[in-house]
């Protein structure tokens, strides 16, 4: 009979914490260097974490009770962080804060730094190594080298919705008194559906790029989908929705393809089209008739 595979090492941790000086030492070891600013008086500063790890793979549902803002070191591992309860705004240093609205989910790519507003939230975190995402990516006929995420919310509803239940999943994973994560095939398959998930869930270039045999790239086959489906239907009263379910992508994921290929939105390219259009109508409507034209409409009268 041959023996059991090694078992990894499952930790889990769970406490609390008042002192803001060991919350940034914490979580500056854990997931990321952190320079808080305090925007109350403290007074009821409360860090909660219920962590959970197996090699390189976390999962933690965490409450920070206290209103903060923080910028960030870049990231070194794929972060999702989902909101359960609170405000939160975030973006990239220098940039414009968006609101994460309750339920809604946010990617911070290895290499990303942030600005964040915290306002008394309950989230979960998962993380697990870059590395992760490649094997997936290039079966997706994206190398390392050209694999980017375009922004941090998810494509669509659907979809932020399935990382929530992809991270129900991971969670679950390490529950009871002999987690199933501790096996190392299990481990190994949670960490490649989580990098799955976030390719799927979160605009990247693996649906944007399309390759072809030998040296560069084709035209990207969503944005062909797009463009012929605008062309076909430019009369009709369509939208960007519309577009980006004919082209078999979410709506952000079109814009980034759009953006990055054809230097245009995809709204404006259907607006360029419709005004092509009616110009050559109106240069046809204008056309000084001439004599064989009009002999031609008084014998068809």
């Amino acid at each position: 009979m041959a023996p059991s595979p090694a078992r990894v090492p499952v930790r889990q941790v769970g406490f609390e914490s008042r002192d803001l000086t060991e919350v940034q030492d914490l979580i500056g070891r854990r997931y990321v260097a952190v320079r808080p600013h305090l925007l109350d008086d403290g007074r009821g500063f409360v860090f909660r974490p219920a962590s959970a790890s197996a090699g390189e793979l976390s999962v933690d549902s965490l409450t920070f009770w206290t209103r903060m803002e923080f910028d960030t070191d870049p990231f070194v591992r794929v972060t999702v962080m989902s909101l359960f309860d609170g405000r939160y705004a975030v973006g990239a240093i220098g940039r414009d804060l968006r609101r994460v609205a309750r339920g809604e989910s946010v990617l911070f790519a290895p290499g990303s730094q942030i600005t964040a507003v915290i306002d008394r939230i309950t989230y979960h975190l998962l993380q697990f190594p870059a590395a992760a995402l490649t094997p997936v990516a290039d079966r997706l006929g994206v190398g390392s080298a050209d694999l980017r995420f375009d922004a941090t919310a998810p494509v669509s509803q659907a979809m932020n919705r399935y990382w929530r239940a992809t991270a129900a999943y991971l969670s679950r994973s390490f529950t009871g008194p002999d987690p199933a994560i501790a096996h190392p095939l299990i481990l190994a398959g949670v960490v490649e559906a989580a990098a799955a998930a976030v390719l799927a869930v979160f605009p990247n270039t693996t649906m944007t790029l399309d390759y072809v045999a030998g040296p560069g790239r084709a035209a990207p086959a969503a944005v062909r989908r797009a463009v012929a489906y605008i062309d076909a239907h430019a009369d009709e009263p369509i939208t960007v929705t519309d577009v980006a379910a004919a082209a078999g992508i979410g709506v952000r994921g079109l814009q980034a393809a759009f953006a990055r290929h054809r230097d245009i939105t995809p709204s404006g390219y259907l607006r360029r089209v419709r005004l092509e259009r009616a110009h050559r109508e109106l240069q046809a409507g204008d056309r000084p008739r001439r004599p064989g034209d009009q002999a031609t409409c008084r014998r068809g009268s």
